[in-house]
């Protein structure tokens, strides 16, 4: 029998009654007994009772507040608000860690990250995505059912199987520091918001970022990215402009030897590429044949989604915004995304990393 089987209430009890005030005498545990229940509702057996007034003190002081009380102060909640605020201009993507970063040190270290997101709830602050419209069309749509036809009995491991490797041409953009408050605050898919602000402009992620005067100050740069099924990566800066011939090059001495150095015991590779038609022009196929490369076709337009290397560069773009400051001048810019995506490599280079991005 133990002294857990009765709740907080009939422990005061017994020992309350064990314990009386002055010049009264203690209740025998028989007479306690008749009055005293455990959970199930049952009578306590008078050894427990005696176990439950011995440790009466040990379960009175357990740790932790009242229940309804606050950790912080109506004040202190001002200042949790004040700092959220601060680092969540409207439309701005932010996390708990960051709001911290804007309060007193004090509180800073009294409140956890749990609790400021419960205080901006509250208030009626809620993390959720921003509205996005997307139509992609009768033709695409049509062109996609095709493919899912074509592939609808094929699950992850038959991909892996079947396919060396996936890639795709991605553009980056460096943006000159007085365009990193509007870039930063565009780019967040997600942020805390009320249901009214989600209605806004700024809270809706638009299709285009800036005006034609802004968009001249800034500078793009494009990344070439296989992924291999045994967790090789292969990622190479493409120079602009980019025409089917530097391609055509880029398969012969790049892509080429790298899959032939990936799978040696292998003649000829099948692989994945985007939609793009660059990527499949006449003298790109040539290029292709020659590596004995074939390609899978057809691949639906404007369908990102499709491409198993779209998150590879979700990783590597987070792992790059994360790196730079915001006033590296754009050929160090360039070195940085290189090493964003040596660091993404080595995070996705699992023994099947393709099954992983497919099941994505």
């Amino acid at each position: 029998m133990t002294t857990a089987q009765m709740d907080d209430a009939n422990r005061a009890m017994c020992y309350a009654l064990r314990h009386p005030g002055p010049g009264q005498k203690p209740l025998p545990y028989t007479d306690i007994r008749k009055v005293v229940r455990k959970k199930n509702g049952r009578h306590p057996s008078i050894p427990a009772m005696s176990m439950c007034v011995a440790q009466y003190k040990a379960f009175k002081h357990k740790k932790g507040r009242k229940p309804g009380s606050l950790k912080t102060t109506k004040q202190e909640d001002k200042q949790i608000m004040k700092a959220f605020h601060k680092m969540r201009p409207p439309g701005h993507g932010v996390f708990a860690w960051q709001i911290k970063t804007a309060m007193p040190k004090k509180l800073a270290k009294k409140v956890s990250n749990k609790t400021i997101i419960r205080r901006v709830g509250d208030k009626g602050y809620h993390y959720e995505r921003k509205s996005r419209k997307t139509d992609l069309g009768l033709q695409t749509t049509a062109k996609r059912m095709v493919f899912f036809r074509k592939h609808a009995g094929k699950n992850e491991k038959a991909w892996v199987k079947s396919t060396q490797a996936v890639g795709d041409l991605k553009e980056f953009t460096w943006y000159p520091e007085q365009l990193q408050p509007q870039f930063k605050r565009l780019r967040a898919p997600a942020t805390y918001m009320t249901k009214a602000e989600k209605k806004l402009p700024a809270f809706q992620r638009p299709k285009k970022w800036f005006p034609k005067t802004d968009w001249e100050k800034v500078r793009k740069q494009k990344v070439l990215g296989l992924t291999a099924s045994n967790g090789k990566h292969l990622n190479v800066l493409v120079p602009t402009p980019f025409t089917g011939e530097l391609w055509a090059d880029i398969i012969k001495k790049k892509v080429g030897p790298w899959l032939k150095k990936t799978f040696p015991t292998k003649k000829s590779y099948h692989i994945i590429l985007d939609g793009e038609k660059l990527l499949h022009c006449p003298a790109a196929r040539a290029a292709m044949v020659a590596a004995k490369i074939t390609v899978e076709r057809p691949w639906p337009n404007n369908s990102p989604d499709l491409n198993p290397q779209e998150n590879v560069w979700a990783i590597g773009e987070k792992t790059l915004r994360s790196m730079e400051t915001g006033r590296e001048p754009f050929e160090l810019w360039k070195k940085l995304v290189l090493k964003a995506f040596h660091i993404t490599a080595k995070q996705t280079n699992s023994p099947s990393p393709l099954n992983m991005l497919f099941t994505c």
